[in-house]
C-alpha cells in the first residue's frame, strides 16, 4: 500500500504534467505570449497560483513544457527505429506518395506548422539545443534503419538527405501553393531519386554533371 507522502509526490508529479501539457497546448495554439499563469493553470482545471508552486517563473514553465514534449517525439522515434514491425521503405512512386498522403491526411499542414514551431523554439533556447539535435539524430536513424533494411549502401548519408526533404515538404506545405497530394508526390519522387544515386556509382554521377551546361538566356 502506497503511502501518504507517496500519493502527496504522484498527486505533484500528476499536477505538474498537467501543467506542461496546458502549456504546451496554449503554445501551439498561440505561440509563447498565449502561455500565461492564469491561463495554464485554466486550462489545466487547477488554481491559479499552481503555476508558480511549481515554476519560478512563465520562462521555466515554457522551457519545461517544450522539453517534455521533445522528449517524447525522441522516444517515439527511438522506439520505431527499434521495433521490429517497422516496414523498408517502398521505393515506387505511386506507393510511396500513397503512403505519405495517408500521413499527411493524419498529420495535416496546421500539424505541422505547431510542430515546426515547438522544434524551433526548443532549438532557440540554449538549455534544450542539445535535446532538439538529439531529436534530428533520432530521425536519421529511425530513417537509417529502415534503409539498412531494404539494403540501401551508405544508408546513414542517404537518410541525413531523406530527413532534410521531409523537413523542407513541411515547410513547404505552410505556403499552401500545392496540394496535399502534390507535396506527398514530389516528396515521394525525391527519396526515389536519393535513393536510385546512391546506388551508382559516384564516377557516372560526376561524368553526368560534368556534362550539364548552362543554358543560354
Amino acid at each position: 500500500m502506497a503511502t501518504r507522502a507517496q500519493l502527496s509526490q504522484e498527486r505533484s508529479r500528476q499536477r505538474r504534467e498537467e501543467l506542461l501539457t496546458a502549456a504546451i497546448a496554449l503554445f501551439s495554439e498561440g505561440g509563447s505570449r498565449a502561455v500565461t499563469h492564469r491561463a495554464v493553470a485554466a486550462r489545466a482545471g487547477l488554481p491559479s497560483a499552481t503555476t508558480t508552486y511549481y515554476f519560478e517563473s512563465i520562462e521555466e514553465l515554457i522551457r519545461e513544457a517544450l522539453g517534455a514534449h521533445v522528449s517524447q517525439w525522441v522516444r517515439d522515434l527511438d522506439a520505431l527505429a527499434s521495433s521490429d514491425s517497422r516496414r523498408s521503405f517502398a521505393f515506387d512512386v505511386d506507393k510511396t506518395s500513397s503512403f505519405i498522403s495517408t500521413v499527411f491526411t493524419h498529420r495535416g499542414a496546421e500539424t505541422a506548422a505547431v510542430e515546426l514551431s515547438i522544434f524551433l523554439a526548443a532549438a532557440r533556447e540554449p538549455a534544450l539545443r542539445d535535446l532538439a539535435a538529439t531529436l534530428v539524430e533520432s530521425l536519421d536513424a529511425l530513417v537509417t534503419s529502415l534503409l539498412v533494411r531494404a539494403g540501401v549502401a551508405d544508408a546513414g548519408r542517404v537518410a541525413a538527405s531523406i530527413a532534410a526533404l521531409i523537413g523542407g515538404t513541411a515547410l513547404r506545405r505552410q505556403a499552401g501553393r500545392s496540394s496535399e497530394n502534390q507535396e506527398a508526390q514530389a516528396l515521394a519522387r525525391s527519396i526515389r531519386d536519393l535513393v536510385a544515386a546512391s546506388l551508382l556509382d559516384p564516377a557516372v554521377i560526376e561524368d553526368a554533371l560534368a556534362e550539364l551546361r548552362p543554358v543560354p538566356v
